[in-house]
């Protein structure tokens, strides 16, 4: 498909994206050539318009809670007690380990500044690889 995105040439505003567009185009209209990567992704929001750089940019991802996050990787809710019953429990595990430093790591940026943010870190294991390598460690 041919997509373009429509612009107000003026002020940069995005008037529309499509790939049917009017010949001639309106006055104060300028229509800018998209790939089909382009135009997809601004139909599916991993792109957007820039009026100031008249370019696409990615999408930021969106902010959330601290809370929010570790809801969303898996290690919100009652997994952490979990986590540390198996450390108690006596657990030597280098996912148990980087698990918790990145729950630490989360914590020290949460106690910085509480604030919804769009850059917390990824866990480097899922729950479960992690308490399955935990409980593995206690198993004779």
């Amino acid at each position: 498909m041919n997509w373009h995105l429509l612009y107000n040439t003026t002020t940069g505003q995005s008037v529309s994206i499509g790939t049917v567009i009017a010949d001639p185009l309106p006055a104060g209209i300028t229509a800018l050539p998209l790939s089909d990567a382009e135009g997809e992704g601004l139909q599916n929001g991993s792109l957007k318009w820039d009026e100031e750089t008249r370019t696409l940019i990615p999408t930021p991802p969106p902010a959330v809670t601290a809370e929010e996050h570790l809801e969303s990787v898996g290690l919100g809710g009652n997994r952490q007690p979990t986590l540390l019953y198996l450390r108690q429990a006596g657990a030597v595990s280098a996912k148990l380990d980087a698990t918790e430093a990145f729950l630490n790591t989360v914590l020290a940026m949460f106690a910085q500044d509480p604030a919804p943010r769009s850059d917390w870190p990824a866990p480097a294991y899922t729950f479960e690889e992690t308490v399955t390598q935990a409980v593995q460690s206690l198993t004779p």
